[in-house]
């Protein structure tokens, strides 16, 4: 037999008064709140993590492939042209050293407006074609400064005792909007270098090869 509850006569009907109904909506809204900022913390970790996997895969390709190409190299160009605009830096691979048996131009831009970083070559002769632009690494962040060749620098035979020179690149990867992403910096020492590399001296001191390799009408524009 089901149960009954019954009110006793002039007793009011049971239920919620206002105060205890507020109350209720307000530890619901405070739960729902909590709820959601834990989600968004948690989603926000996980893109913040994304994004350096991202980054530090993509660099690590970016790194590898220099590695390989200027280890070989006789010549660096100082990087240029300096603010606004694209950075590039050329290097050459003498002939003995390549697969083809071709002397080799390698050049690499930072593009600030594309947030890309690219790479082609060419063989170092005349009448030679470039190979169209392959971007190697995307959403880099431009930190340059007035005055700098980010992210490309060009550590000269004779500094600081080096006998051979050196290409620096410097990269910050990832999210500049949401200020998420990881920064790398690594040297690649071209070992075909020495004090007689054309592109190393730079007599009047203005960042810019006296006698830059592999630079052509048009190259850097």
């Amino acid at each position: 037999m089901a149960d009954h509850i019954f009110t006793a006569p002039g007793e009011p009907d049971r239920g919620y008064t206002i105060i205890e109904v507020i109350v209720s909506i307000g530890i619901f809204t405070l739960f729902i709140a909590m709820m959601l900022t834990t989600i968004v913390a948690i989603s926000q970790s996980s893109t913040r993590t994304q994004l350096v996997g991202e980054s530090t895969n993509g660099a690590i390709t970016v790194f590898g492939a220099l590695d390989r190409q200027v280890r070989y190299s006789d010549a660096i160009n100082y990087p240029g042209p300096l603010l606004p605009g694209k950075q590039y830096v050329e290097f050459r691979t003498p002939a003995e050293s390549t697969a083809t048996r071709v002397t080799t131009c390698t050049q690499w831009m930072f593009d600030p407006a594309e947030k890309s970083l690219s790479s082609r070559t060419w063989p170092d002769v005349a009448g030679s074609t470039e190979t169209p632009w392959v971007i190697r690494l995307s959403n880099v962040i431009d930190d340059q400064t007035t005055g700098s060749s980010y992210p490309f620098t060009l550590v000269p035979v004779g500094l600081s005792g080096s006998s051979m020179q050196k290409l620096v690149v410097a990269l910050h990867a990832g999210n500049q909007a949401l200020d998420q992403g990881a920064q790398f910096t690594s040297s690649f020492v071209a070992r075909n270098s020495s004090t007689k590399s054309p592109s190393n001296a730079d007599v009047d001191a203005n960042l810019v090869s006296d006698t830059p390799v592999c630079v052509r009408t048009g190259s850097r524009s």
